[in-house]
């Protein structure tokens, strides 16, 4: 089997779990580009990974280039990396392939999953979104997703765009309300983990039914003496704002479907 040669250009919680998910494989990666020299050298001590500190530097002959830099950077350091044969991958689930500038052969790898340097293991049971320009390419990004995760979905950036926007809603803003109810508990020295059961069946039970079919709770029921009173022991503006905004979205919702 081939050895896929790689280059990995940033130093973040992208690369780091990139670089993990290329040991014990049949990939090689030959070195690291970053513009923060300190997670620069983290990476390059962990992995063995040589650092090129000018990105004119980086070799142009190798298989794959994988842009682990944010969205706003994809453009400018697609336009700053000397136009090369192998195939250029960035990693956002918002931006377009065509952020990819001055480079013939481009890709896609999108991992639907919160990435944390710190906490990664595996992209194994990931499922990960894919694209590229031409036939070949999808060929070539595809066999290297496959290297690392069971689950590849092949899917535009258009549409990838709102995969993107349901997963902000439903891992950020979910982990977000479930820190505030923690500092409410924790202010009243009362243990957050009392949650957990209820929170885990909900997430379960949201995925085994629909969603709309088995909400609960004073705000679906329109019990404003409830409702009141848990505001009356909300101290925080910004909970007391939300609690509104999702009793009142809750409602609308209710009142829709029984239109």
């Amino acid at each position: 089997m081939k050895t896929n040669k790689v280059f990995i250009i940033g130093s973040g919680n992208m690369a780091t779990a990139l670089a993990l998910s290329c040991l014990n494989s049949n990939i090689e990666m030959i070195g690291i580009y970053s513009k923060n020299l300190i997670t620069a050298n983290e990476l390059s001590k962990k992995f063995k990974l040589k650092i090129f500190e000018n990105i004119k530097d980086i070799p142009k002959k190798l298989d794959l280039y994988f842009l682990c830099v944010n969205d706003d950077s994809i453009k400018v350091i697609s336009t700053e990396l000397e136009a090369i044969d192998g195939l250029v991958v960035h990693f956002s689930g918002l931006k377009s392939i065509n952020e990819i500038i001055n480079h013939k052969n481009k890709a896609v790898f999108w991992p639907i999953e919160s990435i944390n340097k710190n906490t990664f293991v595996s992209f194994k049971d990931t499922p990960i979104c894919i694209e590229a320009n031409s036939e070949t390419n999808l060929t070539i990004i595809e066999s290297f997703a496959k290297s690392v995760s069971n689950e590849i979905i092949n899917i535009n950036s258009n549409n990838r765009q709102y995969l993107h926007l349901a997963a902000t809603i439903t891992n950020n803003f979910s982990n977000h309300l479930i820190n505030l109810a923690k500092n409410e508990l924790e202010n009243q020295h009362l243990n957050y983990i009392l949650l957990k059961n209820l929170l885990t069946k909900s997430i379960n039970n949201a995925f085994l039914f629909d969603p709309n079919t088995i909400q609960t709770g004073p705000a679906v029921r329109n019990d404003m003496n409830t409702m009141n009173d848990h505001l009356s022991l909300i101290k925080n503006d910004n909970l007391k704002s939300l609690y509104k905004l999702f009793s009142i979205s809750i409602f609308e919702v209710k009142e829709n479907n029984n239109a």
